[in-house]
């Protein structure tokens, strides 16, 4: 005859998570979300606002340049037949082009009628004047048509229109220059743009420059 012993099985625990410990894992879970996605939005502010400060300062600097190149080598003393070709509608000729322009030139408003100097600023149509060694023209203008551009007249004998080469300027104050001294006369010339940062508030860019005629 066999005898049999029972022996109770021992209760085995199921391993798992409670409730509660699932709550605090789904919230460590969602501060580090949260604080990955505050650290993706800082970085892509900060990556626009160098980009538009970037932008800005590159689109002062080229225009600054252009400018410079030009009128430190104007002419200090207009030549005879200027202003009246200028006035009459036609340009100065010097030199050859491939396609000689007969069409006359759309002046400011308010644009000066005879020069003392050149370079010469007038305040009044917001233009600067000035002449290279061969007698063309040019003409840069602040607000011509829009009042955050600076607006081009290169001297050359073909060209007759005024070409834009920036936007973005200050409105009220883009563009300021202060003339200072005798004949010839320095210029400084400030050029001022803006950009937003991180906050999206708006901060202004300054570039100055000096310039005067050296022939």
């Amino acid at each position: 005859m066999k005898l049999y012993v029972m022996v109770p099985h021992e209760k085995v625990r199921q391993a798992g998570f409670t409730l509660i410990e699932l709550m605090i894992s789904m919230a460590i879970g969602l501060l580090l979300l949260l604080g990955m996605t505050m650290m993706f939005t800082s970085d892509a502010k900060v990556s626009k606002t160098l980009a538009s400060r970037t932008e800005s300062l590159g689109d002062l600097y080229l225009v600054s340049q252009i400018l410079q190149s030009d009128l430190r080598g104007s002419v200090s003393d207009p030549a005879p037949a200027y202003p009246a070709d200028l006035q009459s509608g036609g340009r100065k000729p010097a030199g050859t082009c491939t396609s000689p322009n007969n069409q006359s030139v759309s002046l400011p408003d308010n644009y000066p009628s005879s020069f003392t100097e050149l370079p010469y600023w007038d305040a009044t149509s917001k233009t600067l004047t000035y002449q290279d060694p061969d007698g063309n023209t040019g003409i840069i203008q602040y607000q011509r048509t829009e009042n955050d551009r600076i607006y081009w007249l290169r001297p050359d004998p073909c060209v007759y229109q005024f070409e834009e080469i920036v936007r973005g300027l200050d409105p009220a104050s883009g563009m300021t220059v202060i003339a200072s001294g005798t004949s010839p006369k320095v210029y400084t010339i400030t050029l001022k743009s803006a950009f937003k940062n991180e906050d999206r508030d708006i901060r202004t860019l300054d570039l100055s420059f000096k310039a005067w005629a050296r022939n």
